[in-house]
């Protein structure tokens, strides 16, 4: 078994990129197989409490803004084709809302990483030796700046490696701030920390994927989380079009009962200007603009029916489901 720590930005990094879902699925996947162990400090847990929300907005907030300077550049020159491209982008802008909840679905997913690994508290040999790196102004504190936190983790690091070496196979740490831990090389620590990483049993990384390459095989962990077939949140033109459909097919379903009413007699054509309204009545003018517009269904979709109970449920569930995700109440089925 082997034994990661990763520091805080790392975790920050993963919940907010989705590219990273990948890394994610893989610590999962390897953790949930017993071939890794997560070593996580209580300074990294409070402060990924203390950082997530503020992420999880930031990127919405990003893509946002993002998608507003895109749009600016395409409407002033993007030439004859550019409402095309400016509609995926309001589309995009509209699912904004839905990619930031799933900001916090990965959350969950971490915390519940979180919840599995060994959590360990800084002990105060941890902190003297974190002091001292201070005062010899040694890495992380090279760079004149307040890198107490740091200090604490690797110390905590160390600390654990030392009391634990026969159990595991390695010690990985893993961190993307390599301006306080890495040397010019950023893929190496910094000479400071050199009594630290052998890079032998007890590894440097400032990317997770390079510290899980030689410990998991990237299609064994694909076909055994599914990574790959995730599925991605539907446009908001995607869902509105689906709607567009299945209004049209419901009203046509209930033109054709209508039709069947007139056609036994349980349902007559009256006039237009007959003072008289009814589920059993329907006025002449009302009826062929109902005509014209079942025409226009038939030959718009392929397939208008007829269905059995089940698919015609089916269709009205789909149908009133869209409208919730969209805000509406539940069940509103008009056409």
């Amino acid at each position: 078994m082997h034994l990661l720590m990763l520091d805080t930005c790392v975790w920050l990094e993963l919940s907010s990129k989705k590219s990273d879902l990948p890394i994610l699925a893989a610590i999962e996947y390897l953790a949930g197989q017993g071939v890794i162990r997560l070593l996580l400090p209580d300074i990294v847990r409070e402060e990924y409490e203390c950082n997530k929300d503020r992420v999880a907005n930031q990127t919405r907030q990003r893509l946002s803004q993002e998608c507003k300077v895109v749009k600016e550049i395409i409407e002033s020159f993007g030439g004859e084709n550019k409402h095309q491209a400016i509609d995926i982008i309001n589309d995009v802008n509209h699912r904004l809302p839905i990619l930031s909840e799933a900001n916090y679905m990965t959350i969950d997913r971490v915390e519940a990483l979180f919840a599995d690994a060994i959590n360990v508290v800084a002990s105060d040999a941890a902190k003297v030796k974190a002091a001292n790196r201070a005062i010899s102004k040694f890495a992380p504190f090279h760079k004149n700046k307040n890198s107490v936190a740091d200090a604490v983790l690797v110390e905590i690091f160390d600390e654990f490696r030392q009391l634990n070496l026969i159990n595991y196979e390695s010690f990985r740490f893993i961190t993307v701030n390599h301006t306080d831990f890495s040397d010019s090389d950023h893929r190496k620590p910094h000479p400071d920390l050199a009594s630290i990483f052998d890079q032998v049993s007890t590894l440097f990384f400032i990317t997770p994927s390079a510290a899980l390459a030689d410990l998991a095989d990237p299609e064994e962990v694909e076909f055994e989380t599914g990574y790959a077939w995730e599925e991605e949140t539907r446009g908001l033109f995607e869902i509105l079009n689906a709607m567009d459909e299945l209004t049209d097919k419901i009203w046509y379903n209930r033109h054709c009962n209508r039709a069947h009413g007139i056609a036994t007699g349980r349902i007559i054509l009256i006039p237009d200007g007959t003072e008289r309204y009814g589920s059993d009545v329907i006025h002449e003018g009302i009826w062929a603009g109902a005509l014209a517009a079942a025409k226009t269904v038939e030959t718009k979709y392929e397939n208008t029916g007829p269905w059995d109970d089940f698919e015609w449920g089916l269709l009205n569930g789909k149908l009133s489901a869209l409208r919730w995700v969209l805000g509406d109440e539940w069940d509103n089925l008009d056409t």
